[in-house]
């Protein structure tokens, strides 16, 4: 391997340790409470080090939103959710997914996704990563519409994410319970949807 190639290799694996540590610190402390001095020693290097990598630390949590947030959810998605499913049965393994990656398992991910609509991180982003993020909302609200319900399409989707990530912030605060306020919910959904396909197919 030449000098180059080791170079790259160490800059990488340097990278990914620096996002291994933001992983636990961000899911340990949150955004606010969490600083760059923290990351860099959880990661074993130079604070100043983290900045030949992200600009600042805003750069640094999208960009982790962006490899351990968005991806994991939406490869769990395509996984649980069951092929030609109704959309009822949709609607019940989204929210089983959530539950059981979001509130159950890997709760750091869904600490991400609670800071996901502040808008003092997206103000300190760079140009470059506000678009991405805004794309791989976009593609997630895709997917899950594709998934729970396509007839009603974006607008669905919006609900659904809405609706969940709304119970996880009830949740995180002690206002609910997060499973027995999701089931209820999920219910409610339900019948509006049925309601929905009544209503269509008397028109």
């Amino acid at each position: 391997m030449g000098t180059a190639e080791r170079r790259a290799r160490e800059k990488d694996e340097k990278r990914r340790a620096i996002l291994a540590a933001a992983v636990r610190c961000f899911g340990r402390k949150g955004y606010d409470a969490t600083t760059l001095d923290e990351i860099g020693a959880a990661a074993e290097v130079a604070k100043g080090t983290l900045y030949l990598y992200f600009r600042n630390k805003a750069d640094l949590f999208a960009t982790l939103l962006l490899d351990h947030g968005f991806d994991i959810f939406a490869r769990a998605l395509r996984e649980r959710v069951r092929p030609g499913a109704k959309p009822d049965a949709a609607v019940r393994d989204f929210a089983r997914c959530f539950r059981e990656l979001c509130l159950e398992g890997r709760k750091e991910i869904f600490e991400l996704f609670l800071q996901l609509d502040r808008g003092d991180i997206a103000a300190d982003l760079s140009p470059e990563l506000r678009r991405e993020a805004r794309s791989r909302l976009e593609s997630l609200l895709s997917l899950i519409a594709s998934v729970v319900d396509p007839g009603r399409g974006r607008r669905a989707a919006l609900l659904l994410w809405a609706f969940c990530v709304g119970i996880a912030h009830l949740s995180k605060g002690g206002y609910v319970d997060a499973h027995g306020a999701l089931e209820d919910g999920v219910s409610i959904l339900i019948r509006g949807l049925k309601l929905g396909e009544r209503h269509g197919r008397r028109r």
